[in-house]
């Protein structure tokens, strides 16, 4: 059989196994295939992995489709220099083999970072063409072949693992300190209580007075202290919520009362606006509250220099709506994506967990937390509620009545 017919049964079983070619292949096939007059150009154009061909002068002799995508080739990047496209190599050492200008023989596989037209991560390897079974075309010959297989997917996915290896042992870490550092919060908080009582025993006086106001600042940076505490662990250990009816009303007015020193020492307006007839909702009324108390919090700090936080509860045939808007800056778009990131904060005092707890709050309790705002605009977060008698149906579905 002559060897004509062979390479032609042998292009036939390419095209027909194609989508099977995983890069190693390609790579064990090409140097075969591209000694054949057209490089098989329908195959190259048809393959995922971007084929460069250069010749003697590094200049582009070929390249296929996938060449456009990964690495920004155009039509007329036919006969321009290599380096022009891929400016991070030194296309003559890597090819000639230095300054001598040695021919280069061997096969080598190496990775490199691209900019452009998409960043991306790529293998590529550096394959020789043999001069006596090359084509000539126009008095130039092939004289390596450069194979890129994007490998964006795969380097991400290794960095998300091991991004998120170090994030689970810091936190680890640091919920074992958060947990350390409660006791000793406790008994100094104990310990000023008793000072406290000790101190009114004696005559009073400017100087009674004075030590029981400093006592007195004492205990309220020891409860912040306490809260941040609390609040880290209630992020990094999570506790299910326990589902029993609770009045919506009282959790706002409770947490608002708990911010009231706050608001009236910043000048805030406070408007709420509750409709009469709320329908029974069932929620952990301490996390709520919690929640509830972290969007207050969030807007208190966002008007600096005073405004209106308004509290609207609206009820539709599904959800309980929650919405707590301010007048402050608004949050810019950037911001704004980066907000549910653990640790992320605009704040020099903040934790960057707030918006975090209250996110998995609302979702342990089947709802969702959405949030509205535009630069200059002020800000709104709204915590949407699935409604009791909604999931009273739900639960009893299928069963007979009476049952």
């Amino acid at each position: 059989m002559s060897a004509k017919k062979n390479n032609n049964r042998f292009e036939k079983r390419l095209m027909e196994h194609l989508d099977r070619l995983d890069p190693d292949m390609l790579r064990g096939n090409l140097q075969g295939l591209i000694q054949e007059k057209g490089f098989l150009q329908d195959v190259f154009n048809t393959i995922r992995e971007a084929v460069i061909v250069v010749d003697e002068s590094l200049d582009i002799f070929y390249f296929n489709r996938a060449s456009e995508t990964l690495l920004g080739l155009n039509e007329s990047a036919s006969g321009e220099y290599i380096g022009k496209y891929l400016k991070q190599l030194n296309w003559v050492e890597l090819l000639k083999g230095g300054e001598n200008g040695s021919r280069w023989w061997g096969v080598s596989r190496r990775e490199m970072e691209v900019f452009y037209p998409e960043h991306r991560y790529l293998d590529f390897t550096i394959m020789p063409v043999t001069e006596g079974g090359a084509a000539a075309r126009k008095g130039r010959q092939p004289y390596a072949t450069l194979i890129f297989n994007d490998n964006t997917e795969t380097m991400q996915a290794n960095e998300r693992q091991v991004e998120t290896q170090k994030v689970k042992a810091i936190t680890q870490l640091a919920a074992g300190v958060a947990h350390e550092l409660g006791n000793p919060l406790n008994s100094l908080g104990i310990h000023l209580q008793l000072l406290k009582r000790s101190l009114r025993k004696l005559p009073e006086g400017e100087l009674q007075e004075n030590a029981l106001k400093h006592i007195d600042v004492a205990v309220q940076e020891v409860g912040r202290l306490d809260c941040i505490v609390k609040n880290f662990l209630e992020a990094v250990r999570p506790k299910p919520p326990k589902m029993e009816p609770l009045d919506l009303e009282k959790l706002l007015k409770d947490a608002l009362e708990f911010m009231r020193a706050e608001i009236e020492n910043k000048k805030i307006a406070v408007e709420a606006r509750v409709p009469a007839g709320i329908p029974m909702l069932l929620g952990d009324a301490d996390q709520l509250t919690q929640a509830a108390y972290n969007l207050i919090k969030n807007a208190i700090q966002a008007m600096s220099e005073g405004g209106r936080l308004m509290i609207d509860v609206e009820v539709d045939d599904v959800h309980v709506h929650v919405r707590f808007a301010d007048t402050g800056p608004g949050i810019d778009e950037i911001t704004l994506q980066r907000l549910m990131e653990p640790y992320y904060t605009t704040k020099s005092s903040g934790t960057g967990l707030g918006l975090l707890i209250v996110d998995r709050i609302v979702r342990a309790h089947g709802g969702e937390l959405t949030i509205e705002s535009r630069p200059g605009e002020g800000a709104a977060f709204t915590i949407s509620l699935p409604r009791h008698a909604r999931m009273v149906r739900q639960l009893n579905a299928g069963k007979p009545p009476n049952s």
